[in-house]
């Protein structure tokens, strides 16, 4: 009997000390669950919060185009680990038929959406979840730049400015009638007098009679006036040739007022967000509206102009900005709306940057390969309301914000401006295999040709000396 007692006792602590061990086993083996909200580096956190959560989500209870995530802690404190997986990949997480996430899907997709998985790691969420827990003083200013150090600049402003030649025509318009007015009194009070004191009266002519009197009479000045009215025809007609095809400053207005100052600074969001084609198409697109209503189907107030400008959004896509669902139909059939300014049409974009017919440019070459910067071509976007052409004057001050940024003369988006880049532009043999290959043949071809020697004899190679001059490079 005391034996049996006692190998029930040896059983019982052989058990126990086995699930310690397991434990110890998965503890060891999961050691990424265990201070998922006491083990984050705050610092890393924001970072990371601001390019993976920040377009969508705030530090407060506040929904943007996704729920807010104050007292996040507090609802999956009992479950990292599905949180984790929730964030990285939710469709997963979804299969797994938890509870919690299921009641997640039916409160938040139906209207939102479904989430973006993110290529975070499990350390990566912890150093979220400090910076979540911890968020400045001002939630406001979370994942964006305050609104002081984003000044918006209305270019458009100056579109209607009137111009000195208009002026100067209207002057010119105005003094000739002066002048005309004037002779005809004069020619008048003359034949008056002359009436009276029974002298010849002058006779009357034609305009034209009395113009070659005039003129003849003051033949000095009518010749000094001549040849500053020439000189300045031509001046003006030369200037008038030279700016075919030259746009600088041109900005046309929008069927909705974007302002890319809030949507670029104040908010941080990348061109390429917006313009997602520019790193492997052609044309960098024009963003559709159901871009625009990732975020402003949460955000329904603007920073600028209220309601106003964002119901024209969702008037060109049938969205109800009330019952937070679209317009039933097929595409835009059935659809109504008692503050429908567009009819339910695509919005129709007036486009800034038009080139020629026959020339070719590829985005993808200049951003993926040449890895310029936005702003090399379109200058501070950050700063603009609608879109425009930045002057070169605009873009070369910008070279102390973005290293790398080359400095150019001739007007933007002129064949002059490009060859000018084509020609200061320098090629990084190491940035890819193609170049690498290039360089190799480059050099192996140095002893017996010339002009290969005197392109290599710096060391370097630009966009000119590997046929970035060549006319069919650009022109059909």
């Amino acid at each position: 009997m005391f034996r049996l007692e006692r190998a029930r006792k040896f059983k019982a602590v052989t058990q126990a000390a086995k699930s310690l061990i397991l434990l110890a086993i998965l503890s060891t083996g999961t050691p990424a669950f265990a201070g998922v909200w006491d083990s984050g580096d705050l610092v890393k956190g924001q970072a990371l919060f601001n390019a993976n959560c920040a377009s969508c989500h705030k530090v407060t209870d506040e929904i943007l185009a996704a729920p807010g995530l104050a007292g996040i802690s507090d609802r999956w404190a009992s479950s990292e680990e599905m949180m984790v997986l929730w964030i990285q990949d939710p469709q997963a997480a979804a299969e797994t038929g938890d509870p919690y996430i299921s009641s997640l899907i039916d409160r938040y997709v139906g209207t939102y959406g479904w989430m973006t998985g993110q290529a975070v790691s499990t350390e990566d969420v912890a150093d979220i979840m400090a910076y979540v827990q911890n968020p400045p003083l001002d939630p406001s200013a979370a994942g964006s730049a305050s609104g002081s150090d984003c000044p918006t600049i209305d270019y458009s402003a100056g579109q209607n400015a009137s111009q000195g030649t208009l002026w100067f025509l209207i002057l010119l318009t105005l003094f000739l009638i002066v002048a005309l007015s004037a002779a005809s009194v004069k020619r008048v009070l003359k034949n008056a007098v002359a009436g009276s004191d029974d002298e010849t009266v002058e006779l009357d002519g034609t305009y034209v009679q009395r113009i070659q009197l005039w003129a003849w009479d003051n033949r000095v000045f009518v010749g000094i006036l001549s040849v500053f009215i020439g000189a300045y025809l031509v001046v003006i007609g030369y200037q008038g040739l030279m700016g075919i095809g030259v746009y600088e400053g041109y900005s046309p207005s929008q069927p909705i007022k974007f302002i890319h100052s809030v949507h670029v600074c104040e908010n941080e969001i990348d061109c390429q967000y917006c313009h997602h084609s520019a790193d492997e198409s052609k044309h960098a697109g024009i963003p559709s509206t159901n871009v625009c209503m990732n975020c402003h189907k949460a955000v329904k107030t603007g920073a600028r102009y209220g309601e106003t400008e964002i119901a024209k959004i969702y008037d060109a896509i049938g969205f109800d900005a009330i019952s937070g669902t679209y317009f039933d139909g097929e595409g835009n059939n059935g659809y109504a709306s008692p503050q429908d300014s567009f009819g339910g049409e695509p919005v129709a974009w007036n486009k800034v940057h038009n080139l020629p017919d026959h020339v070719f440019f590829s985005h993808q070459q200049h951003v993926e390969v040449g890895g310029l910067h936005c702003q090399n071509c379109h200058g501070d976007v950050g700063k603009f309301s609608v879109g425009r052409i930045a002057p070169v004057q605009e873009i070369n001050a910008l070279v102390d914000d973005f290293p790398g940024l080359i400095q150019l003369s001739k007007p933007t988006l002129t064949m002059g401006w490009c060859i000018e880049c084509h020609n200061k532009a320098e090629i990084s043999f190491a940035s890819s295999g193609y170049y690498e290959d290039m360089h190799d043949r480059l050099r192996d071809d140095l002893r017996g040709n010339e002009e290969l020697r005197a392109f290599m004899e710096d060391g370097k190679a630009t966009v000119k000396e590997l046929g970035g001059w060549e006319c069919a490079k650009c022109h059909y």
